[in-house]
């Protein structure tokens, strides 16, 4: 046998070279494109000083919740940890063995460094000891070895590369899910809809957020707790709520009975609340009445009870919806607004915590939510 290739089955040392044995090579022209198991990468950055031998951008980052995430991904999915991203290393020279066959055997890497993928390096070097090799079998990454001139520039793009980078958030994936898909493919007349724009609507292109048709959605939700609405108050309760479709309250608001008939009239019985809300005169914001502004969510889902709610998306109810939106709900808006505020005050009477703190709260919206039924 090769005494190098001998040497490469053996732990490799990664000062002077790295063996692999890759499932599947292929030849650049200016380096190599390998896909290799990840217990096969455990050794390149298990030592603690992994960072600067391989020359990494930067160390590890411990306390990342991205990091966290993947290294919960190798564990619990190590077929998905291997298809999310690529590897790309540097090398001052790329040596192939062949096996049987003619075909390559083995690689013996020269003056390894790593340009991107150190955070996956490493989660794969601190789950040894933790998970078996044959789990790290199961994970099969794509590296991309360059060597040569090509070298310094891809390093120098790679280290930039975050500028270029449209960061993915939850609006942007809920293009995956189908009844949001068939939402988009509906006839909205004179206008169109996609999560990402919003809808657009109206001979003059009236455009609507995503978040005020979610936020709409949610104040006309059939379910009895204002959990929809509540999450939906915030932006950072419409992330949550936009990234778990597996979730009770993603599936209560897009479901597959959802139309564009339903969706317009959620977004006018929610406009005309708010409406109606923003009418009142300031001394109406006074003591417990801060839980107009600090509420208004809250105020708008207990006034929409009184909407036939299960007939929202229906194309032919039994029911006047541009009536009632139009001359009923804001004053029935007001009317729960004065209400709420009330029970608000009679079920907090001292009022030892801040206003603007406390009527957020999920906990005073579910109280609230039970008093209001009560009376």
């Amino acid at each position: 046998m090769n005494p190098i290739l001998e040497s490469a089955q053996r732990l490799p040392s990664v000062e002077e070279a790295f063996g692999l044995r890759p499932l599947r090579a292929a030849p650049l022209s200016n380096g190599w494109i390998v896909d290799v198991s990840a217990a096969q990468l455990a050794p390149l950055a298990a030592s603690v000083d992994a960072a600067r031998r391989l020359s990494a951008r930067r160390g590890y980052l411990h306390d990342s919740e991205s990091n966290r995430r993947l290294a919960e991904m190798l564990r619990e999915r190590p077929r998905d940890f291997g298809a999310a991203g690529h590897i790309v290393l540097g090398a001052d020279a790329v040596e192939p063995y062949p096996g049987a066959r003619g075909f390559s055997d083995a690689l013996w890497i020269m003056g390894l460094e790593c340009i991107d993928g150190f955070q996956r390096l490493k989660i794969i070097a601190n789950s040894v000891g933790h998970l078996p090799s044959e789990h790290l079998d199961r994970s099969v990454l794509r590296l991309e070895i360059v060597c040569g001139p090509d070298r310094e520039r891809v390093r120098r793009v790679h280290d930039d590369a975050d500028s270029y980078v449209n960061v993915s958030t939850a609006q942007d994936r809920l293009i995956r899910c189908p009844n949001i898909v068939r939402l988009m493919r509906c006839d909205w007349e004179r206008g169109d809809f996609d999560p990402r724009r919003g809808i657009t609507t109206g001979p003059h292109r009236l455009r609507l957020s995503m978040a005020d048709m979610t936020r709409a959605l949610a104040c006309l939700s059939t379910e009895q707790q204002p959990d929809a609405a509540h999450l939906s108050a915030t932006d950072e309760g419409l992330d949550e709520l936009w990234g778990d479709p597996s979730s009770p309250v993603y599936r209560s608001l897009f479901h597959e009975r959802m139309t564009p008939v339903g969706v317009m009239r959620a977004v006018e019985a929610w406009q005309a609340a708010r409406g109606a809300l923003a009418a009142l005169p300031q001394r109406r914001h006074e003591g417990h009445g801060h839980l107009i502004p600090y509420a208004p969510v809250l105020i708008c889902w207990a006034a929409c009870r009184a909407l036939p709610l299960r007939q929202l998306h229906d194309p032919r109810p039994p029911y006047a919806w541009e009536h009632e939106i139009e001359h009923h709900l804001p004053g029935m808006t007001v009317s729960k607004a004065t209400e709420l505020v009330e029970l608000y005050g009679a079920s907090r009477p001292k009022g030892k915590r801040p206003y603007k703190a406390e009527a957020p709260e999920l906990d005073l919206w579910l109280e609230l939510a039970e008093l209001s039924r009560r009376t």
